[in-house]
């Protein structure tokens, strides 16, 4: 898998459970000390974000970092 689609899926995932939650952007950004702009790009899957970012995103979530990474049907 290229680096990219595996942003992608990130992203996606992200996104995923936030909508699941009826976040918004704004809301998730500030909870975890991350500009709006910032969450967009990542939930875009534009963003290379690191391992740290990774896990607060998980963290929030109740997820794993793999869990994130996974695509899913």
């Amino acid at each position: 898998m290229d680096n990219k689609n595996l942003l992608k899926i990130f992203g996606m995932n992200i996104k995923i459970e936030r909508m699941k939650r009826n976040l918004s952007q704004e809301k998730v950004a500030e909870a975890l000390d991350f500009s709006s702009v910032y969450l967009s790009n990542v939930e875009l899957g534009k963003h290379n974000l690191s391992l740290v970012n990774a896990s607060k995103f998980a963290d929030y979530y109740g997820k794993t970092i793999d869990y994130l990474l996974t695509e899913k049907e």
